[in-house]
């Protein structure tokens, strides 16, 4: 199969488009024939080399994954799904017999797979899934679409419940311009909260619904909580990492921070514990979405005739020019990959 991958880490010029040896399904396992991936943060991160967690190389990357189903491993139940059948792949599978992954929390799993992570992922021509990991996808949504939503979407839909977001609830976006800022922002909106996005970029939140939208200054930033909230915001998502202080302060007694990035080299730093209980403040860590998550956020998003905010659609062949912009800043939402390797 042809496939964008590297076979050192490094830079994004390490991307080119190889031919690697076609995946071939095992019992359980389906092959899909990718039309369309998405650009996620994650994907340069694994490019580098992810701290503690090496790749095999070559190494293809794509969490997101949307395709035909073109090959189905030996004694394979495909349950309601058949070879030629259009399907959307949640982007973390379980091992699937553990505690956890039997009641579909896949995403708890001590043994959990993501791909273009642990596994060849989406910007391959094939990829190698388990059939637990396969979606239908609504018809209200067509292939680049779906190509934007399950990493982002999925993560930033399952933030929003797993904090129980409610109609009038304040939530901060810090973050706000990224894949899953952006997702954040439209989703908390349609749930009926007020949105303080913090952004460079308030052209493009402002059109996803924000109330707010702030710089990254921590003094303007508290200020505006402080003019727009009774006692601060319910909810505060720090999909950044570094911001994680900010989220603290801004956040109301008994509200939640919700933290699930990391952007720069140190995931460390020192807090004072007294921050959290005498203020009665719930920090949630999470990571990924289960396939319930996604089925749940693709019904939703259908219901409210919602879309996810994509920048721009390119060729799979120009993913290392859209790493280089990934890494100045320079997408804003969601950057779509299709699979055209015809010249």
């Amino acid at each position: 199969m042809r496939a964008v991958g590297f076979e050192a880490h490094g830079n994004p010029e390490v991307l080119k488009v190889m031919e690697l040896p076609n995946p071939m399904p095992g019992p359980g396992e389906v092959v899909v024939r990718v039309l369309a991936t998405s650009l996620n943060r994650i994907d340069a991160i694994v490019r580098r080399g992810y701290p503690g967690i090496p790749v095999k190389l070559p190494h293809v990357l794509g969490a997101d994954i949307v395709g035909v189903i073109e090959r189905i491993g030996p004694g394979t139940d495909l349950g309601d799904f058949s070879v030629g059948d259009v399907v959307l792949v949640n982007n973390v599978w379980g091992c699937g017999t553990c505690r956890f992954c039997r009641v579909g929390l896949e995403d708890h799993c001590p043994s959990w797979t993501m791909p273009g992570f642990h596994v060849w992922g989406g910007y391959g021509e094939l990829v190698r899934v388990p059939v637990r990991a396969l979606v239908h996808p609504p018809k209200a949504f067509g292939v680049n679409e779906l190509a934007a939503l399950p990493l982002a979407y999925g993560v930033s839909w399952k933030a929003l419940r797993v904090s129980n977001v409610n109609p009038g609830d304040w939530v901060l976006v810090l973050g706000g311009s990224g894949s899953i800022g952006t997702a954040l922002t439209m989703l908390a909106k349609a749930l009926g909260a007020r949105v303080i996005a913090v952004s460079s970029r308030g052209d493009v939140l402002r059109r996803l619904g924000a109330d707010v939208v702030v710089g990254y200054g921590r003094d303007e930033l508290l200020g505006v909580v402080r003019e727009r909230t009774e006692y601060g915001v319910d909810v505060a998502m720090d999909a950044l990492g570094w911001t994680l202080p900010m989220a603290m302060d801004a956040v109301r007694p008994g509200g939640a921070v919700v933290t699930f990035g990391v952007l720069g080299s140190d995931p460390t730093f020192t807090i004072d514990i007294r921050r959290f209980y005498l203020r009665h403040t719930r920090l949630i860590g999470i990571h990924n979405s289960a396939k319930s998550y996604l089925v749940e956020l693709l019904n939703f998003m259908s219901t409210k005739g919602l879309k996810p905010y994509i920048s721009g659609i390119y060729s799979i062949r120009d993913a290392p020019k859209l790493h280089s912009m990934m890494e100045s800043r320079g997408v804003v939402g969601k950057v779509v990959m299709i699979h055209d390797w015809e010249d």
